[in-house]
């Protein structure tokens, strides 16, 4: 089982991990007027779902 330091990494990591994800897609929208692809925009809200999951306690934090 996860410590409560190693969690907080854990999450720390993911939401750096979505923040960039979301600013590439802003990027995107913002620099060349176009929409981003729909396959990166699937794996960001497929990352975020995992976040989700595993906040709300569906996943576990060994899997992490």
């Amino acid at each position: 089982m996860a410590t409560a330091a190693e969690k907080k990494d854990i999450v720390k990591k993911r939401l750096q991990e979505l923040r960039n994800m979301c600013r590439d897609h802003y990027a995107v929208v913002a620099e060349e007027s176009t929409m981003p692809d729909p396959a990166d925009v699937r794996a960001t809200n497929a990352k975020l779902q995992e976040l989700m999951d595993l906040l709300d306690g569906k996943a576990k934090w060994d899997e992490a």
